[in-house]
């Protein structure tokens, strides 16, 4: 007689992937949705800052440079602001515009 004792059966699970497993799905992955789409919003707001700034006269930047750098101040962001500031300055120094109008062409 074959005596049964526990412990010798053996036991397979069958792993399915279904759409209720989202977090390893690339697909239906909240989170990584929302950094594509915070990645797309920053490139696309990047570029129309940056067309501003090339089209922008240099009285209108200055204007706009310190009522950034006073608006920073009041909310206590003035690094942030210092450096779009900054950076929006050196982007209309040395980028050629020549360059950048040929490219939009």
């Amino acid at each position: 007689m074959n005596a049964h004792t526990p412990g010798n059966d053996l036991i397979t699970v069958q792993h399915t992937n279904t759409e209720e497993n989202t977090m390893n799905n690339a697909n239906n992955n909240s989170t990584l949705n929302f950094i594509k789409d915070l990645g797309e919003t920053l490139a696309y707001v990047g570029q129309h800052a940056f067309d501003w700034i090339m089209q922008a006269s240099w009285k209108k930047l200055l204007l706009v440079s310190l009522l950034t750098i006073f608006t920073g101040g009041l909310i206590h962001l003035s690094s942030l602001a210092n450096t779009a500031v900054f950076g929006a300055i050196l982007v209309k120094l040395f980028v050629n515009k020549d360059k950048q109008t040929s490219s939009q062409v």
